[in-house]
C-alpha cells in the first residue's frame, strides 16, 4: 500500500525497556511506534489535543508486530511511521531499524477508530476534521 503521509523518529533504548534476556520486552515495541505515530499526527496538527478539541477519540482497535532482530540497550533506533489508510479508519504501518546498521528489526501496523467523544459511539466514516488535514496529502 502506497503511504498518503509518512514520518520518522529516532530514540535510543533505555534499561527501562529491557526484559530479563537484555533485549527489548516484546510489549514495548508498541511504545516505539507510538512515538512515530506521534510525528504522523503533529505533522497535519492533529495529535491528541487537537483530537480531543475536535470531540473525537481515536482508540486503537488492532495491533501487529513482527519481530525480526532482537533490539539491544543504547540502540539508536529509527521508527517510520506510514499512514496507508484513512477512510472509515486510520492503518500506520510501522518498520523500526538499527541506525547505525540500517538493518530492519521490526515492522507492524496499528488500526484506529474514530469515536464520538460525546456519545462514546464509534464513526463508520472518517469525521470531516481528519479529512480536512489530510486534504493536502491526497493529490
Amino acid at each position: 500500500m502506497r503511504a498518503i503521509l509518512s514520518a520518522e523518529a529516532e530514540t535510543q533504548v533505555q534499561f527501562h525497556h529491557l526484559d530479563p534476556m537484555n533485549i527489548v520486552w516484546h510489549g514495548n515495541h508498541a511504545d516505539f511506534f507510538e512515538i512515530a505515530r506521534v510525528a504522523l499526527m503533529e505533522k497535519i496538527n492533529y495529535s491528541y489535543p487537537q483530537m480531543n478539541d475536535s470531540g473525537f477519540a481515536w482508540p486503537v482497535i488492532e495491533l501487529k508486530i513482527r519481530y525480526a532482530k532482537p533490539i539491544l540497550f543504547r540502540m539508536q533506533i529509527l521508527i517510520r511511521a506510514d499512514l496507508v489508510e484513512w477512510e472509515n479508519r486510520l492503518k500506520v504501518q510501522f518498520t523500526i531499524w538499527d541506525k547505525a546498521t540500517d538493518q530492519r528489526l521490526c515492522t507492524g501496523h496499528t488500526v484506529q477508530v474514530a469515536v464520538d467523544a460525546a456519545t462514546g459511539e464509534m464513526l463508520w466514516e472518517t469525521p470531516p476534521v481528519l479529512r480536512q488535514k489530510l486534504e493536502p496529502y491526497l493529490s
